[in-house]
């Protein structure tokens, strides 16, 4: 029968496992969390303590089995089916508590915590935490959400800390925690109002944090976006190829500016191409063409691109003829953005092949390539016709010319009134989205069709063929419309945006991580080019942690069962003492103790082979060498028993 104690923590390994499973929406993990923890708990499931040997094969099996097994397992939407290697990793650390647990010794009342319950208290609360709940999880107390098995789990946890050592009290004990339950939606919300301040005000202390935003590339563009304020340095994808792959990656390309000062994608019907407009390449790969993504004289090549973000965003570079990928279909929606957007297979790499640099088609004339917005009046327009030129090339060069030579700067003050014509009419310092925006519309004002183009420039090569995009690299230029149709880029920010790059070098350990990852992930790419080979290497893989596995555990139990015959052995050189010299059975006595309580009675000779017996037996006791340490307490034994027989001591209380 199972103690207080011990029932709290099995149901607290219950609890954690249910939530697991309703957070992964993996629902096996919850039955066979609750059967092996109860199982546990009745001592009916006892195996050896892991050592820290099975502990790395059996989170190194999780990580792998989540990659592979995981991913294809998961509920469509779920975050697992993303991050089958981490949801590997929270099953692996779940299943070394439960086996921390069957492994338990029995608990110590007098103890204030033994090290095993606290390993899994202390886990198991942090995987409590640490996961977000189900919704269907969520409860409200006075309007506040609370995860319901959350609040059970940290209970649960308190409980098996005072069940087996309150006694009587537990009752009192446990009414401590209504005060704590019912103040728990007030620090809810105190907590809500409290952090936005604490956390800006922190904030404030660090250099240049208040400058920084993760968000890099964004899908719709809006004058005052702060997308290009610093972004972080996180990396967003990797490139390689033989050649350098250009100087942009594009995501839009956007031709309205509305009424609120945003960046709309042009006006049309969805575009949505799928198997049927591709060819399956020897490699299992659709490849989609692509049209109207062509600009004049780009150079032929051929890249890879990796996408190190969770979106579906597929990035390419201006002159590119085909795509080519373990993807179903490519679409764009011009209601919400002008991005190509892929439907990966479940389970694979998001990456994609291009094709750049076949000749290329021109475009027919659109008319909302000329559209100024309603705020254009007669001063911006007297402004742009400056720059006209006979030659549509020339009008370019020039508008290029004029913002080039003005100055990059990541702040602005413009007049919030009119912020655009405080840009263009005065000359402000601004960074490359002004610069793009005004661009545009100077060419269109000079009847030049145009547009802005939004996405990546390339800026960070880590090896001869590797090069790597960061959030930083978000970046606005233009594309211009020649009179034949053809289609031309140009960026008219200013040169000194390249001090805006180096002062914001990569360190060199970033640096090498994303080379090291490439070239690992070039491997991977070897590998699965035959079917044959993934399959060896997945399965070998699985076979070669299975058996480290089975002798580590093979080797743990041996060394258990040599401990328990090094004991019995022992055991019975002792008996078989206590049972020839008639001494009385003491279990809390040790040898010393022996010693200083040996009959006064005893002969002189009696005595001094006793005590070199119990010498003897001290100091080989817990000797490395058994065999020999044994022989020479037999040795000293037999002697003991000679001189104690020669000697018939006359009593021995």
């Amino acid at each position: 029968m199972m103690s207080l104690g011990t029932a709290c923590l099995t149901l607290f390994i219950s609890v954690l496992s249910w939530h697991l499973s309703t957070s992964m929406e993996l629902p096996i993990i919850a039955y066979a969390g609750m059967t092996l923890s109860l199982l546990a708990g009745l001592k009916l499931l006892i195996i050896e303590r892991p050592t820290w040997g099975l502990v790395f094969v059996l989170l190194a099996t999780g990580a792998f089995m989540g990659n592979q097994i995981i991913e294809d397992w998961a509920i469509e939407g779920s975050w697992p089916q993303d991050n089958g290697l981490g949801a590997g990793l929270v099953i692996g650390l779940l299943i070394y508590l439960l086996w921390v647990f069957a492994a338990r010794q029995s608990e110590k009342i007098e103890l204030a915590l033994d090290r095993d319950t606290q390993t899994i208290l202390v886990i198991g609360l942090l995987l409590l935490l640490l996961m977000a709940p189900a919704e269907q999880t969520i409860i409200f107390v006075a309007d506040e959400r609370i995860g319901l098995l959350t609040l059970l789990g940290i209970v649960l946890a308190s409980l098996t800390l005072l069940a087996d050592r309150v006694g009587t009290q537990l009752v009192s004990r446990l009414l401590l925690f209504i005060p704590v339950l019912l103040t728990v939606p007030l620090f809810n919300s105190l907590l809500e109002l409290g952090q936005r301040p604490v956390i800006t005000a922190i904030g404030t202390l660090m250099p240049s944090s208040s400058n920084f935003t993760p968000t890099g590339f964004s899908p719709s563009q809006q004058l005052s976006s702060r997308s290009f304020l610093r972004p972080s340095s996180r990396a967003v994808m990797r490139i390689r190829g033989e050649q350098f792959p250009g100087r942009y990656l594009v995501g839009n390309r956007l031709s309205i500016l509305d009424d609120e000062m945003f960046w709309l994608p042009t006006v049309g019907t969805t575009q949505l191409l799928t198997t049927l407009d591709a060819e399956l390449t020897d490699d299992n790969e659709w490849r989609y063409p692509i049209e109207n993504n062509v600009v004049s004289n780009y150079p032929a090549g051929d890249y890879t691109v990796y996408n190190l973000n969770s979106d579906y965003f597929v990035f390419m570079s201006p002159g590119t003829t085909h795509v080519s990928g373990r993807f179903e279909q490519l679409s764009r929606d011009p209601t919400y953005s002008y991005v190509w957007t892929a439907e990966f297979d479940r389970g694979t790499d998001r990456r994609w092949r291009i094709e750049t640099g076949s000749n290329p088609q021109p475009s027919e004339f659109e008319r909302q390539h000329l559209l100024l917005p309603e705020f254009w009046d007669d001063s911006l327009q007297s402004k742009a016709e400056e720059f006209r030129a006979p030659q549509r090339a020339a009008t370019v060069s020039n508008l290029v010319n004029y913002f080039t030579s003005r100055r990059y700067s990541l702040s602005t003050n413009f007049d919030p009134a009119q912020p655009f014509h405080d840009f263009f009419l005065n000359d402000g310092a601004a960074y490359c989205f002004w610069f793009a925006t005004g661009a545009t519309l100077a060419l269109r004002a000079n009847g030049i069709p145009s547009r802005l183009v939004s996405g990546y420039v390339i800026n960070e090569q880590i090896s001869p063929d590797m090069w790597l995009i960061r959030n930083r690299d978000a970046h606005s230029w233009v594309e211009w419309q020649d009179e034949t149709g053809y289609w031309h880029s140009v960026d008219p920010t200013p040169a000194s945006i390249e001090s805006f790059f180096g002062g914001y070098q990569s360190s060199p350990v970033s640096q090498w991580y994303h080379y090291l990852a490439g070239q690992w992930q070039a491997l991977i790419d070897w590998v699965l080019e035959d079917a044959l080979i993934a399959n060896l290497v997945r399965y070998g893989g699985v076979m070669i942690l299975i058996f480290l596995f089975a002798r580590e555990y093979r080797r743990l139990q041996g060394e258990r069962k040599s401990l328990n015959n090094r004991a019995r052995r022992w055991q019975k050189i002792w008996l078989r003492f206590i049972q020839k010299s008639n001494l009385p059975i003491q279990p809390s006595w040790t040898a010393a103790t022996y010693a200083a309580n040996l009959p006064g009675s005893w002969s002189g000779d009696a005595r001094s082979a006793v005590l070199q017996f119990l010498d003897t037996y001290s100091s080989n006791r817990l000797s490395a060498d058994d065999e020999a340490s044994i022989e020479n307490v037999e040795k000293s034994l037999d002697s003991c028993i000679k001189a104690l027989s020669e000697s018939k001591p006359r009593s021995s209380t």
